[in-house]
């Protein structure tokens, strides 16, 4: 039999050994992956993306909002059909509320050479009314400040608290995130922006066809839009809104959703321009057909680059 001190020995050093080999694990991946700061992937694995930006102080124009400003704007489109837009980063994130929207420009103030800011929205961005942690937004602003691809230890230290998580999320990365095809890829392009190459069997024929569950707009959404508008305005940076398409068949064929659709367009231009912002209705402008969606109002490539060069030309026009 091993004699007390020897097991204890043995014993910690396996555990020395597991619990310094997971932290090394973490230390390493932590500077490719992303680490939950929010702990929902697509707002983690933003701010990766922007923490490995070499070209911080070029960025002159921000599309903000949920997968409706991620998927429905190619900000690749904007840098090259506008005469005014420069750099564009897509600082927009899976299943965002305009009251967490609200939260999430603060991130603004690290980019100091902003000039406009482009939220791209519908209704489904006001069905719900959430917030998204104070501490975590500080968590990210430093997170991001350290640079392209450099990770501390106390970040480090973070991410090994949340072990399982952050591993889980590496094993999964390649097979179901990191790709355009599906509705929560996250193949970023060099702005951000994913464009949806989402056609034939690859389109959500549920979602294509099934309306949100939600009937209500919930009232503190217009009320943050408000606050966005007036903070962007103080700091002499234009707001465009821009209200993404839907497919006409559910405005329609669903009654809830038409009166959602009027209330959401007319308070949003209210808002808006009531407080010096600038506004343009995609749908009633383009009447995109069905073969340019991938889901009741996510679009595919096509229609992202068509909606792009619209607000390209917009953005000139009123610049």
């Amino acid at each position: 039999m091993l004699k007390y001190k020897t097991y204890v020995k043995i014993l910690s050093l396996m555990l020395i050994t597991v619990f310094g080999g997971a932290f090394i694990y973490v230390y390493i991946y932590a500077k490719s992956y992303p680490i939950p700061l929010f702990h929902r992937l697509s707002l983690d694995a933003k701010m990766r993306f922007i923490r490995d930006l070499n070209d911080k102080d070029h960025i002159d124009t921000i599309i903000i909002g949920s997968s409706i400003g991620l998927n429905n704007l190619q900000g690749v489109i904007l840098e090259n059909s506008s005469k005014k837009v420069k750099r564009v980063l897509n600082l927009s994130s899976l299943g965002l509320t305009t009251t967490q929207v609200e939260q999430i420009i603060k991130l603004i103030s690290l980019f100091p050479n902003t000039k406009r800011v482009i939220y791209s929205s519908q209704i489904e961005d006001w069905l719900g009314s959430f917030l998204l942690a104070d501490k975590d937004i500080d968590l990210a602003k430093k997170y991001i400040q350290l640079g392209k691809g450099n990770i501390d230890l106390s970040y480090t230290f973070y991410a090994y608290k949340h072990f399982i998580e952050f591993t889980k999320h590496i094993w999964e990365w390649e097979k179901k995130y990191a790709n355009n095809i599906t509705n929560h890829g996250l193949a970023f392009d060099h702005t951000g922006s994913v464009p949806l190459d989402m056609y034939g069997d690859k389109i959500n024929h549920k979602m294509f066809s099934t309306p949100p569950i939600d009937t209500e707009l919930y009232k503190e959404n217009p009320l943050a839009l408000e606050r966005i508008v007036k903070e962007l305005q103080s700091k002499n940076i234009r707001f465009y809104f821009v209200v993404a398409p839907m497919r006409q068949y559910m405005i329609d064929t669903y009654n809830y959703i038409h009166i959602m659709e009027k209330e959401f367009i007319h308070k949003s231009e209210k808002i808006t321009i009531n407080n010096g912002g600038k506004f343009i209705d995609l749908h009633k402008k383009l009447h995109l057909g069905d073969k340019y969606f991938v889901d009741r109002e996510h679009l595919n490539s096509k229609g992202s680059l068509l909606t792009a060069k619209e607000v390209a030309a917009f953005i000139d026009t009123h610049e």
